[in-house]
């Protein structure tokens, strides 16, 4: 399979799945991974258009119609109590499913999948189902694959002085409108960053590199709540982050100023996330609405972490 699904085509996937590219740009095979790695809980919109193409492996459409739990309707005994389940959208793709797999719309045979390897069993409730369903596709197997190629790790000795130096300029560039600013305190870190922020909104950076702003919060954080300092390692590149203790949660360098200085957030947000971190291991420890949704803070407890 690695001709038809290598590295590129796991980015894609996964950014697929994250929303980040149109899921009908995939390929067949990764159209295959697709399904097998789509969180079902945020709805089925991509499945209305990915059943309806003719490119769609076999065992691709056999694979997301068990992904649908077509048993699961077979407890109906009729089309109006079907109406009244909160699952109804599923049980109307799986019908389609069913009339295309059946007059055989699906043409290539790639990629098989045997619904009795994991939703089959001496207990299953199949009377609704017809018997093509229930058998496995030609093909050759094509697992769920790990789309997730990134990893955490600590800074090297050449990385942690970039990050000095960094949070060095960031020192500087509050200076220029707050000449008595000394890096003393976390909480006045944060204020003066809110500072400098609004000073440098709609002038001219020039050589300003403001991001570099983000250091120096990220220090804070760091001396205060003691994050670790942390790259987020991709086979694509990389990023230098903080991260709790369980490496469960992340802040990146490239986010917070970048969000606050274009007007994107509120400023007040920098003091916000500094104080609500306190005391904080994952996002059910947030006193508010998490700030995974802006992209100020990653769930990381996924990601393998590397010494």
């Amino acid at each position: 399979m690695e001709e038809l699904f290598n590295k590129k085509s796991k980015n894609r996937v996964l950014k697929a799945v994250n929303n980040e590219m149109s899921y009908q740009k995939l390929t067949a095979a990764e159209l295959h991974q697709f399904i097998q790695h789509w969180n079902y809980d945020d709805g089925l919109e991509p499945f209305e258009w990915i059943i309806r193409q003719k490119h769609l492996d076999k065992g691709s459409a056999l694979c997301l119609y068990w992904m649908l739990q077509p048993d699961y309707f077979c407890r109906f005994e009729n089309e109006d109590a079907l109406k009244e389940d909160i699952n109804y959208e599923a049980y109307l793709l799986i019908k389609e499913i069913e009339q295309r797999y059946v007059s055989n719309f699906y043409a290539a045979e790639n990629f098989s999948f045997d619904p009795k390897e994991e939703f089959l069993d001496e207990h299953s409730n199949t009377k609704c189902i017809p018997s093509e369903m229930l058998l496995k596709s030609p093909g050759n197997v094509f697992e769920r694959q790990d789309i997730e190629f990134a990893f955490l790790r600590k800074p090297t000795e050449k990385e942690l002085k970039t990050i000095a130096t960094k949070i060095a300029d960031a020192i500087k560039i509050i200076q220029i409108s707050n000449p008595d600013f000394l890096y003393n305190q976390s909480e006045d870190a944060t204020k003066a960053i809110i500072e400098s922020i609004e000073y440098w909104k709609e002038k001219e950076l020039g050589k300003i590199k403001i991001n570099n702003l983000s250091y120096l919060w990220m220090d804070a954080v760091h001396k205060k709540y003691h994050w670790d300092w942390i790259i987020w390692d991709w086979e694509t590149g990389n990023n230098i982050g903080i991260t709790n203790t369980t490496k469960e949660l992340t802040c990146l360098s490239d986010t917070i100023i970048r969000h606050t200085i274009d007007g994107f957030q509120k400023s007040s947000i920098i003091d916000d996330l500094y104080k609500d971190l306190a005391g904080v291991n994952n996002f059910y420890d947030l006193k508010r609405d998490p700030y995974s949704g802006i992209g100020l803070l990653f769930s990381t407890d996924h990601l393998k972490f590397r010494e």
